[in-house]
């Protein structure tokens, strides 16, 4: 980690000078002391607040959008803490924000960012400092996060096969995984309640021009996807990372294009396996949108995050280019079995994503699609025979209707599917977020930075919220199938295989209110885990023998506002 931590430190060190560097003039909030013979001025304290990628600030802008329109550089197809937060000059306390997350039964875990949310309560508390000057600026946001982790019970009823000898993870590894499709995404995060520190959403940048560049841990959140974002998310913890970014878009004939790059290092769990020498992997991500001039309610993206095997933290920095590296480009022909990468990991893997956003603020609507590929066809053809060859997708809508008493109701829907493709009949489609190069997967300790329902999955989600300027309310319902490729794979017998797919059924209700301090939301589902990890012994239609786990989930958070 000698030359990774060695750059990082030079770009912190950098950032505080320079923010130290120009004293700010006194203002109203300061306070004049008299020391005697001459005055000092001390200024007060100042606190600030730190809007994260999800947060409700985001939701009431995006729903503002609908009927406002998008305004220039407003497309929030790339965001992270520190590009949505705006700058202020000066030194402040970030005020402390709040997660609190509680499963009664499983562990049920979505865009949380540092924290994974297990059987029973788990917190997240966040806060710190910022220092900003005209050339740099710091933010130093870590996170505690505390969770109880309990126990729940995995008792698979049917065979299942045998984990290499070190990939055990302690007992914690789901052995249907090493059967096909190897990944880092442990049942649980040991046997005793987590305590940990995080870097959490901290940055350091230098501005040069229209550019920023520096360090951070922050979490990214690439595509229009309001429950899932393929390429980047907050699903996982920050992973420490490099950056080159546009500060603000750059103007052409078509549009305004923003972009971002960056290289970093994803973190092994501790439940994977027994070898020390790969814990660390590269990731060199590069993302660009364009909104365009005839229609800025209309913006394109396109992006690229190429992970791969390195030896140690000094390989890291050196990888940016990697982003442009041939990796898995695909020929259809036989299946490739993919265990052996269990035995002889190596390489590089990649995922490949086009977005868009469209939206009418005449009508209330919205409309966005994602699309993206684990493979890039090697010609034209291969790509016109089968276009959908190892493809995910993302779809979704919003409408929000015009003015009722107070307030407005708003329809949401989206469908994410990341199951296999059906050529796999032709060629290896593997499964998304896993990988025959690169053994732990897309992930970071232990948890996929892409889409929240994770590899093989597929999901539909419908809400309806009534909007008021103060406060909103509402239910929704989704369904999740789970390890879908997982099951299609294993072989399990015909007269049970067809009744015991991992499914998770969650309608609840959500709510938030906006005050003087900040905001406050909370939802509430009531979740149906029909034959969690495909635990049936009955086979169809043997209801009595199959297994299903009710939890219940309840999540609260507070989001300060700034005070100057």
């Amino acid at each position: 980690m000698n030359s990774f931590a060695l750059l990082a430190g030079f770009v912190l060190c950098s950032s505080i000078a320079s923010a130290q560097e120009k004293k700010l003039p006194p203002t109203d909030s300061s306070v004049i002391r008299n020391t005697g013979s001459r005055q000092v001025v001390a200024p007060a304290l100042r606190l600030s607040s730190l809007t994260l990628v999800n947060a409700e600030s985001v939701d009431q802008l995006r729903a503002d959008q609908l009927l406002s329109g998008v305004p220039l550089g407003g497309s929030l197809l790339l965001r992270s803490a520190s590009s949505l937060t705006p700058a202020r000059r000066g030194g402040s306390a970030i005020a402390p924000q709040l997660l609190i997350v509680n499963n009664s039964a499983l562990p049920f875990s979505q865009n949380n960012g540092a924290l994974w949310a297990g059987k029973g309560p788990s917190t997240r508390v966040l806060t710190g400092f910022k220092l900003e000057g005209t050339r740099a600026r710091l933010i130093f946001a870590p996170e505690l996060v505390s969770a109880a982790n309990g126990d729940w019970r995995f008792n698979p009823i049917f065979y299942v096969p045998p984990v290499p000898p070190g990939y055990g993870g302690n007992g914690y590894v789901l052995p249907y995984y090493f059967y096909t499709f190897p990944i880092d995404q442990p049942l649980r995060f040991g046997a005793h309640p987590v305590k940990r520190l995080d870097l959490g959403q901290s940055t350091a940048m230098l501005l040069v021009r229209n550019l920023q560049l520096g360090f951070s841990n922050e979490n990214e959140w690439w595509g229009p996807g309001i429950r899932n974002a393929i390429v980047l998310s907050n699903n996982a913890p920050g992973f420490p990372h490099l950056f080159v970014r546009t500060a603000r878009p750059i103007d052409t004939r078509l549009g305004g294009v923003e972009m971002r790059w960056l290289v970093g290092g994803l973190t092994e769990s501790p439940y994977f396996d027994t070898v020390s020498t790969n814990n660390v992997r590269s990731l060199a991500a590069f993302s660009a949108t364009l909104q365009t001039k005839w229609d800025p309610n209309l913006s394109f993206g396109v992006a690229r995050s190429v992970y791969g095997t390195a030896k140690g933290w000094g390989e890291i920095p050196w990888r940016w280019l990697d982003v442009f590296a041939r990796t898995n480009v695909s020929k259809l022909g036989p299946l490739v079995p993919h265990r052996d990468s269990v035995l002889t990991p190596g390489g590089r893997d990649q995922i490949f994503s086009l977005f868009s956003r469209w939206v009418f603020p005449a009508d209330g609507v919205e409309v966005y699609a994602e699309w993206a590929r684990r493979m890039l066809a090697p010609n034209l053809r291969d790509f016109l025979i089968a276009p959908n060859h190892t493809q995910g997708y993302t779809l979704g809508a919003q409408w929000r209707a015009p003015p009722w008493h107070s307030g407005s109701f708003r329809v949401q829907t989206e469908v994410t599917q990341l199951e296999q493709s059906a050529t796999f009949r032709d060629g290896p489609v593997g499964s998304w977020y896993t990988s025959r190069r690169v053994v732990q997967g897309y992930t970071n300790r232990g948890e996929v930075i892409g889409a929240s329902i994770g590899p093989g999955a597929s999901s539909q989600w419908l809400a309806l919220d009534y909007l008021t300027p103060g406060w909103r309310i509402g239910a929704f319902a989704g369904r999740i199938r789970t390890n879908e490729d997982v099951h299609s794979t294993f072989g399990f017998p015909v007269y049970v295989g067809y009744c015991n797919h991992d499914i998770t059924i969650y309608p609840g209700l959500r709510g938030a209110r906006t005050g003087r301090l900040g905001s406050v939301s909370a939802e509430l589902s009531l979740q149906n885990r029909l034959t969690p990890f495909f635990e049936n012994g009955g086979g169809c239609p043997n209801v009595g023998d199959r297994v299903d786990i009710r939890n219940k989930m309840l999540s609260i958070s507070f989001s300060p506002f700034s005070r100057n």
